[in-house]
């Protein structure tokens, strides 16, 4: 499986264009993407852009599947309210409780707290559930 890293790169490779060229077509900072490519990982927001503007799913963009999807995302719009819902489905699906998913991922339970008062979930953590409960990022953020 790919990295976003590597992903991200091969995008850029297939646009031929500088890394200042699509961050003006893009609107993401030309230093946000130079990070990226070092490895850091985006906000949500940010992804959202970059999967824009390379016309294709969250999950082809971070490694989980390997179909781009062109087309069938045309905004940056996600609902987040879906997320817990789509979290819980999730964990229903593999016979698991939150608890013994955060315990096995160490995450930090109280994470749930923060979700449920209306904080929302690190990138990184949408990307692990979604590759380790054979879910979709797309789909856990509501995507349309």
């Amino acid at each position: 499986m790919e990295s976003f890293v590597e992903i991200l790169k091969d995008l850029i490779d297939e646009k031929g264009l500088s890394l200042r060229q699509i961050s003006i077509e893009s609107k993401v900072n030309a230093m946000q993407l130079s990070r990226y490519l070092r490895g850091s990982t985006p906000t949500i927001d940010l992804a959202l852009k970059l999967a824009l503007y390379f016309n294709c799913s969250l999950d082809y963009l971070f490694g989980i599947s390997t179909e781009k999807e062109e087309g069938k995302y045309k905004t940056c719009y996600y609902d987040m309210s879906k997320f817990l819902y789509n979290y819980q489905s999730l964990l229903n699906k593999n016979n698991l409780t939150n608890y013994k998913f955060m315990k096995n991922s160490n995450f930090d339970e109280s994470v749930i707290r923060h979700w449920k008062a209306g904080a929302k979930p690190r990138l990184n953590i949408i990307c692990y559930i979604a590759s380790n409960l054979g879910g979709s990022i797309d789909k856990l953020i509501g995507r349309r």
